[in-house]
């Protein structure tokens, strides 16, 4: 029994010895990526940080983000009515603050259940009309 046990042990040592051996290179390669994807990472830095000191020196907007927490935004037909109503909007004002046409809120108005959204810039848009006051809803009209 005692000689089965030391030639499984052995047969053991010898196949993580051979895996071992066999992953050395790809292990080789996934440092060197991972290597790349951090002067990748570095490089998107400096060049978004380049592009918004362009922006403010030509005064052109901000691009909308979209973030982890929006990704998985979503509203209903009736979460449009009353956002809308909450805010003291027409449709068509809503329709310009989230910067869709009026056509389209009549339609998400009408619509059961969750809107599918074509745009993430206008599931963003919402997230933020949804955010808004009354107050600062009109300033953003006036804005506009």
């Amino acid at each position: 029994m005692s000689v089965m046990k030391s030639l499984q042990a052995e047969i053991s040592r010898l196949a993580r010895k051979e895996i071992k051996k066999e992953l050395e290179p790809v292990k080789r390669v996934c440092a060197a990526q991972r290597g790349y994807i951090a002067d990748l990472r570095r490089e998107i830095a400096a060049l978004e940080k380049e592009v918004s000191r362009l922006r403010k020196m030509t005064g052109a907007p901000e691009p909308v983000k979209v973030e982890e927490s929006e990704k998985g935004f979503w509203i209903s037909g009736k979460g449009v009515v009353s956002l809308r109503k909450k805010l003291a909007l027409t449709q068509a004002e809503l329709a310009q603050l989230a910067g869709v046409s009026a056509q389209s809120v009549v339609k998400w108005e009408k619509y059961e259940g969750k809107i599918p959204l074509r745009k993430k810039e206008t599931a963003v848009r919402l997230q933020g009309i949804r955010g808004m006051s009354k107050t600062k809803a009109r300033a953003e009209l006036e804005r506009e």
